[in-house]
């Protein structure tokens, strides 16, 4: 699994405190900038889908290799709407099926690229990146 930690105000929520998935659980609006930027570079993932963390899109190729996109913010309720940077965390994990595992499949080499377009779209942005490849 892959980790990308930054702080930019640039993802901030739309809509208010009640309609995100858990207090301070923010990210659909990161989510879905990243997949309109996604799509650019020929990676085509799903629509924004909840989770109590945060929010996620999913990516699959043609080999049929699944990849979990999740964005959430690392903050507190009401912290979205202060109008200044937050902290957020992206993290790719790839779907390992249990045939797979015991073949040794990883997708490392996927996650790779998923994740170097990631840290482009987000650089072409100017905003400073923490990287925790796993």
């Amino acid at each position: 699994m892959w980790r990308i930690e930054f702080s930019t105000d640039k993802f901030l929520p739309v809509l208010p405190e009640q309609c995100q998935t858990n207090p301070g659980a923010y990210g659909f609006e990161l989510a879905l900038w990243l997949a309109q930027r996604l799509v650019v570079k020929s990676i085509v993932t799903s629509y924004p889908q909840s989770e109590d963390w945060g929010w996620f899109i999913e990516y699959t190729d043609s080999d049929e290799t699944e990849i979990m996109i999740g964005c959430s913010s690392l903050a507190d309720e009401g912290e979205g709407y202060a109008k200044q940077a937050i902290a957020w965390s992206i993290f790719l994990k790839p779907y390992i099926s249990l045939r797979e595992r015991f073949k040794g499949v990883t997708h490392s080499e996927k996650v790779q690229q998923v994740g170097d377009s990631i840290i482009d779209l987000l650089s072409a942005e100017g905003i400073s990146l923490k990287l925790d490849p796993e």
